[in-house]
């Protein structure tokens, strides 16, 4: 079972935007980090289900998956389906200079490094030889062009569908705010190395169980700085649903596990582990593009926009 290819495009736009964004404009949180970061679904196996097994509906059928060992649901899975695929990143942090560090079997290594004294940010994309290189400005111009484009989608509707359109996104943004209730367990266990407790969400689309830490080094603090400012600069580019460092807000969610029933892919699991975390000066040279890329093909941003635009359209030909 694979990521979905957008899901893989559209999170690493987020990303860059966060990490150009944030940090260009950010806070005086002079915090030192290296963490180690592992993304990937596991297809269900549903042998794992006895036979004499009835749940009630959906939610107590993610309910036992949920809690069932990361081990036992990726060797049933593996036996099914064949070896899960794996996006791994190190995320270097040092005051505003920010680099991730990530390979995954979609796009290969990739390294986005944002350096605040230059005011610039760096994607390599190793596999091709090509680096996209990020200015302030053209955040600017993003937002300036998603504003002009949800202006000119709505300029299209008649008054009355206009009213409806906004009525619409104001009632879906406060049922989103509102839609997971979270509840602790009771549950603790250790996890990376960290003493967890279990937290469970609910909504009408998935089941999460966030496994989180007592926050003794910052991170949580600095992740809402981040948070915030993006806010700040794209208010138009809310986040469809709150994230898990909100939900266990002060905590640092180092397991999170989401399972999702879908008509077309079947039941997945899908997990998010912060495997270490040191709060630790990173090497200087991770801050600056790496001598063997220097060489690489340079692109503007805008045309790694356009770039997995494309991309993602001859996805959905497919």
């Amino acid at each position: 079972m694979k990521f979905k290819k957008e899901e893989v495009c559209m999170n690493k736009i987020k990303m860059i935007l966060l990490t150009g964004f944030v940090f260009v404009l950010s806070s005086s949180l002079q915090a030192q980090y290296i963490i180690e970061q592992l993304e990937y679904q596991i297809p269900i196996n549903y042998e794992l289900v006895s036979e004499d097994m009835d749940f009630e509906d959906a939610a107590d059928e993610a309910r036992f998956f949920l809690q069932l060992s990361e081990s036992k649901l990726k060797d049933a899975a593996q036996r099914e389906y064949g070896e899960i695929e794996m996006i791994a990143s190190t995320i270097y942090i040092d005051g505003d200079n920010f680099t991730v560090e990530s390979t995954s079997p979609e796009e290969g290594k990739t390294t986005v490094i944002f350096n605040h004294n230059k005011g610039l940010m760096y994607y390599v994309l190793w596999s091709q030889e090509k680096i996209f290189v990020v200015l302030e400005a053209d955040m600017t111009d993003i937002q300036k062009d998603a504003e002009a484009a949800m202006q000119k989608m709505m300029a299209q509707l008649s008054p009355e569908m206009q009213e409806q359109a906004r009525m619409a996104m104001k009632t879906e943004k406060g049922n989103q705010q509102s839609a997971k209730q979270i509840t602790e367990t009771g549950r603790k266990m250790v996890k990376y190395g960290q003493k967890c407790t279990e937290y469970l969400l609910e909504d009408e689309q998935e089941i999460m169980v966030i496994w989180a830490s007592d926050d003794s080094m910052g991170l949580a603090l600095k992740a809402k700085s981040m948070s915030d400012k993006l806010a700040e600069i794209f208010p138009s580019m809310d986040e469809e649903e709150q994230d898990e460092w909100e939900f266990v807000s002060g905590k640092i969610p180092i397991e999170v596990r989401t399972f999702r029933l879908d008509v077309m892919a079947g039941a997945n699991m899908e997990i998010q582990a912060i495997t270490r975390i040191s709060k630790t000066t990173p090497p200087a040279e991770k801050f600056i593009l790496p001598a063997e890329a220097v060489g690489f093909e340079r692109s503007s941003f805008k045309e790694m926009m356009k770039q997995m635009q494309e991309m993602m359209q001859g996805m959905d030909e497919e």
